[in-house]
């Protein structure tokens, strides 16, 4: 039996009126050692004597408003982001509803702290900051009771049961789980193989699922495949709470994932599996190997993606281009770059009906062996679609004539890009001779520098916007201040390509529409309803995209996109009207919101928790 709890419809306000209350059996310590219904001051009078609170905390009666004043000055008390980051987490082991007001209502600014760049910092720490498990820790060589492993966190889940006026809703489904975030740490934001650590990738993106689109958190679960490490620095380290073997691969590691799937697919029927930081052999073969046979989903290679050609579509309003128009050079051919460079190659064939092969060659990748060649022996993956051939590259001029390879220098020269995007954490690659160059041919450089953390970014957009007199077009992936244009003396806003824009939304839409599948369609929706609200199709000096602080609603229009198109794709499993207020109002009545809902006692069950 699950644990459950009801909620009739999406409330905007903490008052308790007219909310249907939550039955539990627990009491005194007991409840304010449990997260999901812990209040802490913000216990009433009447539950403090019902529930036998009163002596454990105390005396005055807090609201959620006066708790999170208190609890963000707690915050901008830390003296640095790993301490704000691992205040945050203490604050979401403790009061579940207060975690999320608070991050919710202060999204832009807690963001860099609850995410990129600070949780690569948590997750290279883990075993040393570890305090209390959270999410699910799936390890080799206890893969023989996987199964009750999951089912285990599983029966120990909250789930929404919605009345019986809610039937065929999307909340309403007999599987504990809608979302299932996991990671095998191998390829951590640029930090590498991380082993268990990465379980806080996983419980990270699970959060802003859940602030930046109101999905329950309580129907995701987060998830580490800890199959080893290749990671000296772990091994060396006493501390160390994972598997300490070198890193499982090939047909083992290929067995144990599936197992995975397998399990997911059975326990979980129709949950979205989000693949976050696999290792660049494995990322893409696993979302090909696995999306037609459940809805799956790569946050590096179609998140990533899909906000970079959010922007691009954004860049091209601005220049009253088309995409078939860009010349892309992709400055660090991994996950990521493949990955953006995919999406919008497929945008090109969708949109401006290229052939594939027409849209592949407006693209030239660069990885660290330099410009992609077909004669290359170690192109891997979706690196052998952008392979320039040999004889193209021939005559062109080299920066260093005695180096072989085509650098960032040689292929911008020789290409003239319209767009130059990275990926590399290599910093500073994008340097003013590269960027200059590729001004002194385009009127409007579109520069997507998107690697994380900042210190790798390929350059600072104040020195972009600096070297192209502030003609630049501009979006990273990860916040920077405004640039001042050096001609006209106004700020130039940046867009911050982050990923929490999109994903959120196409998860969300991917759930409500009981989708049997996240398509190529689907996220191309969602990417074109994120465009349509950029601030640059307004003011072409507003930024690309809209500001983090607006996620939420963003995140509404890009998954009603996703529900329309699931729908007319003939994938939704959904009773619904296919206008657009119709879908809105479909998704708004199961968006999680964090606010505090009544108790009611109810004598112990198997479980301590049940619904009427």
């Amino acid at each position: 039996m699950h644990r459950r709890f009801i909620q009739q419809k999406r409330f905007q306000s903490s008052s308790t009126k007219n909310l249907i209350p939550i039955r539990t059996s627990l009491k005194g310590a007991a409840l304010l050692q449990q997260p999901v219904l812990n209040k802490g001051s913000a216990f009433s009078r009447e539950e403090r004597e019902v529930f036998q609170v009163d002596g454990h905390i105390p005396y005055d009666v807090h609201s959620l408003e006066k708790q999170m004043v208190r609890a963000y000055a707690q915050f901008k008390r830390q003296p640095s982001n790993i301490l704000k980051h691992a205040f945050l987490a203490s604050l979401r082991d403790q009061n579940q509803v207060l975690f999320y007001a608070l991050v919710s209502n202060r999204l832009k600014e807690m963001l860099p702290v609850l995410y990129t760049p600070t949780v690569g910092e948590a997750v290279s720490q883990y075993s040393d900051l570890f305090r209390r498990p959270i999410g699910c820790f799936l390890s080799l060589p206890t893969a023989h009771s996987m199964k009750e492993q999951l089912q285990s966190h599983a029966n120990a889940a909250f789930r929404y049961k919605y009345p019986p006026g809610m039937k065929n809703h999307f909340l309403d489904q007999d599987r504990p789980f809608d979302i299932v975030v996991v990671t095998d740490s191998e390829g951590i934001l640029g930090i590498g193989d991380q082993g268990v650590g990465g379980i806080s990738i996983s419980t990270s993106k699970a959060a802003l699922y859940v602030a930046g689109a109101g999905v329950d958190p309580n129907r995701i679960l987060s998830v580490v495949l800890d199959v080893g490490t290749d990671n000296h620095a772990l091994f060396a380290n006493p501390l160390y709470m994972g598997y300490k073997h070198v890193r499982t691969r090939g047909v083992a590691y290929d067995h144990f994932v599936h197992q995975f799937m397998m399990n997911i697919k059975e326990l979980f029927p129709g949950a979205l599996v989000h693949f976050e930081d696999f290792g660049l052999n494995n990322a893409a073969r696993l979302l090909e190997t696995y999306k037609p046979v459940l809805p799956c989903f790569n946050d590096d290679i179609e998140g990533t993606g899909a906000v970079a050609l959010a922007a691009t579509m954004s860049a091209i309003g601005v220049t009253k281009s088309n995409l078939a128009d860009q010349r892309i050079v992709v400055f660090g051919a991994g996950t990521a770059g493949m990955g953006i460079a995919n999406q919008i190659r497929d945008a090109m064939v969708e949109i401006d009906g290229l052939t594939l092969e027409e849209a592949n060659s407006k693209f030239w990748c660069i990885d660290k062996d330099g410009l992609l060649l077909k004669s290359n022996p170690k192109l891997q993956g979706s690196q052998h679609d952008y392979a320039r051939d040999d004889e193209e590259v021939r005559d062109w001029n080299r920066e260093i004539q005695e180096q072989p390879n085509l650098r960032l220098l040689d292929v911008v020269k020789a290409v003239k890009p319209t767009m130059l995007v990275g990926c590399s954490t290599n910093a500073r690659a994008f340097n003013e001779e590269v960027i200059r160059t590729m001004a002194e041919h385009v009127e409007r450089p579109i520069i997507f520098p998107m690697s994380n953390p900042t210190s790798l970014v390929e350059v600072d957009p104040a020195d972009a916007n600096e070297w192209t007199d502030g003609r630049a077009l501009i979006a990273t992936g990860s916040p920077f201040p405004p640039a001042k244009n050096p001609i006209t003396g106004k700020d130039y806003f940046i867009a911050e390509a982050n990923n929490a824009l999109i994903y959120p939304g196409l998860g969300l839409g991917t759930i409500a529409s009981r989708s049997s599948k996240m398509s190529k369609g689907m996220i191309l929706a969602g990417v074109r309803a994120l465009a349509s609200v950029s601030p640059a199709l307004e003011d072409p000096d507003a930024p690309l995209l809209p500001d983090l602080a607006g996620v939420r609603k963003v995140s509404l229009q890009v998954a009603a996109a996703v529900v329309k198109q699931a729908m007319e794709e003939g994938v939704a499993n959904i009773n619904i009207k296919k206008d657009d207020d119709a879908i809105i109002e479909h998704i708004k009545v199961g968006m999680w919101d964090p606010v505090y809902r009544p108790l009611e006692y109810e004598p112990e069950d198997s479980n301590g928790y049940s619904s009427k």
